[in-house]
């Protein structure tokens, strides 16, 4: 089913094995940075999306783990703390649209994801402006802007009761 996108990793894992980084120029070496960080905005976002739809088929259930979050950190030996973001995220991604297109194409790294994902999620309206937050502001700038989205819901939401 994946034959190509195996093939494609293969191929990238082959060639990134094969680069002799002490022969590569400081612009060579702050380039190979940021073919990196492309690199892992892919396979992050595949990772979250599929770690969504695993969850959803319960197709983690029978591994002998007691949680998806389990499941994930044993099958990808990521710590249990970066397992339980990922799969929070990805339930979070089943109602927010525009943070997972934007997850998907590299517009947004996974720690810019889980911030606007946590105001979207109690104030739909300010997805699509978190999310052009993301492209300038700096994560602490974007974790202080999500907090005050989501103490501003919480405060609309305690004068409602």
């Amino acid at each position: 089913m994946f034959d190509r996108l195996n093939q494609l990793t293969t191929e990238l894992q082959t060639y990134i094995s094969s680069i002799d980084v002490d022969c590569v120029d400081a612009g060579g070496a702050r380039a190979l940075v940021e073919i990196a960080e492309r690199v892992r905005r892919a396979g992050d976002s595949l990772r979250t999306v599929a770690v969504g739809q695993v969850e959803r088929t319960n197709a983690w259930k029978g591994e002998g783990a007691k949680s998806i979050s389990e499941w994930l950190s044993t099958e990808t030996d990521c710590a249990h703390y970066e397992a339980q973001s990922v799969v929070l995220l990805a339930n979070q991604l089943q109602h927010l649209p525009v943070t997972t297109a934007a997850l998907l194409s590299g517009d947004l790294s996974g720690t810019q994801a889980v911030e606007v994902a946590r105001g979207a999620i109690v104030a739909p309206n300010t997805e699509t402006q978190l999310i052009n937050l993301s492209r300038h502001a700096t994560v602490r700038d974007l974790r202080d802007a999500t907090s005050r989205v989501v103490a501003a819901a919480t405060d609309e939401a305690e004068r409602h009761r």
